[in-house]
């Protein structure tokens, strides 16, 4: 019933067209190999595997589709893994059709779009974590380094940014593993959150 309501509402866009539809993840990664769609619409809780083990399978051999995680589910761990896995937007089930219809859009234009109760989760978070908090010195970061976390806030990969930053993949790799040393972050999560405090990605 789920997968009907979302293939009418999506089919009812005039841009958008349903390429195919699964009840598995096997069933996705298969079908993601034949048709290469540019987006996917993926849940978490799948009858064979995890949805987010399936991004993974599918950005590995299709690293040019985009992935939207559409989840009943708002766990921060599950939100921070699905950025982990690559997913460029996590939307809850409870959410109005037009704001998934919003994600796909901005998905597709290269940027990271999450869920309103979510975005607001993190900003409650972060205010949270500043009560009777002395905040240190804020490192400063070099236009390189900017760009670099502007890029990963809007959930780019790092063949991506390394296309964009004309770098190979491997020194994204070292200038991400140095920047997140240098701002205290762990995780990708703590990066797009960091990005939008200090105002270098507005989601």
């Amino acid at each position: 019933m789920m997968r009907t309501g979302l293939r009418q509402a999506m089919a009812q866009q005039p841009n958008f067209t349903v390429v195919g539809e699964a009840a598995t993840g096997e069933l996705a990664l298969k079908l993601a190999q034949e048709t290469k769609p540019d987006l996917v619409v993926m849940d978490i809780h799948l009858a064979d595997m995890n949805g987010l083990e399936a991004t993974r399978q599918i950005l590995s051999v299709l690293p040019a589709t985009k992935v939207v995680i559409f989840s009943g589910d708002d766990a921060s761990a599950l939100v921070e893994e699905a950025l982990k896995a690559g997913a460029g937007g996590f939307i809850l089930k409870k959410d109005s059709v037009d704001e998934l219809i919003r994600a796909v859009h901005e998905v597709m234009a290269g940027k990271l779009c999450l869920s309103p109760e979510l975005s607001a989760a993190i900003v409650e978070d972060y205010q949270k974590n500043l009560v009777g908090d002395v905040e240190p010195p804020k490192p400063a970061l070099s236009g390189r380094e900017k760009q670099l976390l502007r890029l990963i806030a809007e959930g780019r990969r790092n063949k991506e940014i390394a296309t964009d930053l004309k770098l190979s993949p491997n020194s994204i790799e070292t200038y991400r593993a140095r920047l997140m040393k240098k701002i205290l972050c762990r995780s990708t999560a703590e990066l797009v959150r960091y990005a939008i405090r200090e105002g270098i990605s507005v989601l």
